[in-house]
């Protein structure tokens, strides 16, 4: 009797092997399809807007412009023609003033600034040429628009002021316009007009700087509008 009990304990405490089962086991399968954000509580991920430095703006890349002097609105602040990161070329001086500001007269040097050379096709008496302020960067010459240009004849000039003009005398003027104003008043636009001529006089001056002088092939020119060659040379 005592085997036969022992035998059924025996059997009713033998029991199969469990299997230890991993803490970090997924307690299913794996979740496909959906994806979860996780936003911050200082805003970032949420939309909020934040700075980041421009491209190229590194202190071996970004070429620092000058600015105007206060006030400044004519005449550039000295410093040199230069090509900033992004290619672009700039001219001497500084930015140029593209407001409204004094009127660009004679008493403000045609708000022409002292790098300043007109390219001219040619100038022989009786015809008209346009004369195109352009300055030289990396033995190219330039308009006042960054763009290159290819120069036949190039002149430095100087305000006629009161010396009387020659008849026989080469001259970049500032032609009058019936629709326009006699003066502009940006610096921008007196560098980039297209109303620079150039031309040769027919006879002296007469009146001084508030009188006028004959260009041939035009006829009476103010002589405030006047600029005088100072200066001739090839590109």
């Amino acid at each position: 009797m005592r085997r036969i009990l022992l035998l059924v304990v025996l059997l009713a405490c033998k029991k199969a092997p469990k299997k230890d089962v991993p803490a970090d086991a997924p307690a299913g399968p794996p979740k496909v399809g959906h994806s979860v954000t996780k936003v911050h509580d200082d805003g970032e991920g949420s939309g909020s807007a934040k700075a980041h430095p421009a491209v190229g703006s590194g202190s071996d890349e970004a070429a620092e412009i000058p600015d105007a002097k206060p006030g400044q609105v004519v005449g550039g602040n000295g410093s040199p023609a230069f090509r900033d990161p992004q290619g672009h070329v700039h001219g001497p001086g500084g930015p140029i003033f593209m407001g409204h500001g004094v009127d660009c007269d004679a008493a403000h040097d045609h708000c022409m600034r002292p790098e300043v050379w007109f390219s001219v096709g040619n100038i022989v008496p009786g015809k008209l040429y346009r004369a195109l302020p352009v300055f030289t960067f990396e033995d190219k010459w330039w308009t006042w628009r960054g763009q290159e240009d290819s120069p036949i004849k190039l002149y430095r000039t100087k305000l006629a002021g009161k010396d009387p003009v020659p008849a026989n005398t080469p001259i970049v003027f500032f032609s009058a316009e019936t629709s326009s104003t006699k003066w502009l008043d940006s610096e921008y636009e007196a560098l980039t007009s297209s109303r620079w001529e150039a031309g040769v006089t027919e006879s002296a001056s007469v009146g001084g700087p508030t009188g006028a002088v004959k260009v041939k092939g035009w006829g009476d020119v103010q002589t405030d509008t006047v600029r005088v060659i100072v200066e001739a040379r090839d590109p």
